[in-house]
């Protein structure tokens, strides 16, 4: 019984092992991203040129990370659907916000901007210059702070 449960566990460990070795990350150009995150990046960003691009292939998926000389730093799904925006303690783009997000933020903390943005199932969490966290619900509703 032993020796099939530690055959069993070698045997799930080589399948994780060799699942994660087959992770590529690969430098891409933006004319290479799905369309949804090249719109993203002209809508917000404009002409500015990203430092680096990659396509960060797995298995089951795909994501892409691409990053900006000013450390912005953003992450798209395969399908080029944002996830998160970091600006590593700098302000990243009002216009990517949600505007009833930004409104929130523009009364009840006027004197901050938002430096992360992310999004996920449960909702949006965002980070302020102030270093406080909120999060935000899919409906762009206020739900709580973190410290």
């Amino acid at each position: 019984m032993k020796t099939k449960l530690k055959l069993t566990i070698y045997l799930i460990a080589g399948l994780m092992f060799g699942l994660s070795a087959n992770a590529q990350k690969t430098v891409i150009k933006k004319e290479a991203l799905p369309a949804n995150a090249q719109a993203f990046l002209k809508t917000h960003f404009g002409s500015k040129k990203p430092t680096y691009i990659l396509e960060d292939k797995e298995i089951l998926s795909t994501e892409y990370q691409v990053k900006f000389n000013n450390e912005i730093e953003i992450e798209f799904d395969k399908k080029g659907n944002w996830k998160e925006v970091d600006g590593k303690n700098t302000a990243i783009p009002k216009s990517i916000v949600p505007k009833k997000i930004a409104s929130y933020i523009k009364t009840n903390f006027p004197k901050e901007k938002v430096t992360k943005i992310e999004i996920g199932s449960s909702g949006y969490e965002t980070k302020l210059t102030n270093g406080l966290e909120l999060k935000f619900n899919l409906k762009e509703n206020f739900v709580k702070i973190d410290r």
